[in-house]
């Protein structure tokens, strides 16, 4: 547990990238679920599984699917 506020900081800019790193590894994983992108049969209620998983909006977990939104 961090004491001095020096500390504190260096916990928050740890904090933050391992936040930065598990959302690219999220931003990777998704395209993944979908069958249809590697050529398979689609999954009935694979986007709402995401969705519900992801905590995104359909249309956001649509748009990360599609390869047009990269993690920030």
């Amino acid at each position: 547990m961090a004491d001095t506020d020096e500390q504190k900081i260096e916990e928050i800019q740890q904090l933050t990238e391992r936040m930065a790193a598990d959302r690219a590894r999220v931003f990777e994983l998704i395209p993944q679920v979908f069958p249809e992108l590697r050529g398979e049969d689609p999954v009935r209620g694979r986007l709402t599984e995401v969705v519900k998983a992801s905590g995104f909006t359909r249309e956001y977990v649509a748009r990360i699917r599609d390869g047009k939104v990269k993690p920030t």
